[in-house]
């Protein structure tokens, strides 16, 4: 597996430059934060979740309707149920969920290419196609047991509307709601062993929708 993802990035590395002295090319990302109060146990308690994320990317226009890019995300955060990531979500597969509270950090890439479907009232319509790689590390602090490695990939296919604002800035949004997505889950740890792999639409993902602003030049 890890082969196969550095093959990827250095495709994606020898290719870009020659597209990038000719053609469109544009970085972007996102920041999110969020915090929330939880009752549990029909209120007989509350409890807190908090998390961030940073996730930037960066693409090329190569041909006429077609971009290829990298994606990258990290994210942190106590949460009272076990989420995972846009990218792939492997950490929503460890069965320590429900009212116990956890401590999580994932770190994700994902080589991309997007493909404009049409452009309506001044937005377009694009189709976004990943590859991704996670690895996320959690600690489940209310069990006190060692840290549980979790490693995923898989694929991933989502709508995105995006609207120009001038020459330089565009604004985006990921339907994550619509995503079509297919993810392997693999934990190999003294405690817990499990290999995983599940389809179907927006997995384990808290978002509906998450929303970047992007630079070209």
């Amino acid at each position: 597996m890890k082969k196969s993802l550095l093959a990827v990035l250095l495709a994606v590395a020898m290719v870009a430059p020659v597209f990038a002295a000719e053609k469109d090319m544009w970085v972007g990302g996102s920041f999110g934060y969020a915090s929330a109060n939880i009752d549990l146990y029909d209120g007989a308690r509350t409890a807190s979740s908090t998390s961030w994320s940073v996730a930037p990317e960066f693409g090329w226009t190569i041909v006429d309707r077609w971009d290829i890019g990298l994606d990258f995300e990290y994210s942190s955060g106590v949460t009272t149920k076990v989420y995972g990531l846009d990218l792939g979500k492997t950490s929503g597969f460890v069965p320590f969920e429900g009212y116990m509270s956890a401590d999580a950090k994932t770190t994700a890439i994902a080589p991309f290419v997007r493909y404009y479907l049409a452009k309506v009232a001044g937005v377009d319509i694009i189709l976004k196609g990943s590859f991704f790689y996670a690895k996320t590390d959690l600690d489940i602090i209310d069990l006190g047991i060692p840290t549980i490695g979790v490693t995923g990939y898989g694929i991933s296919i989502a709508p995105i509307i995006s609207y120009t604002i001038n020459e330089s800035w565009s604004i985006g949004a990921k339907l994550n709601f619509a995503e079509l997505t297919y993810v392997h889950v693999d934990i190999d740890e003294d405690i817990f062993k499990l290999k995983a792999d599940e389809f179907g639409f927006n997995l384990n993902d808290g978002s509906l929708i998450s929303v970047g602003f992007s630079y070209h030049f």
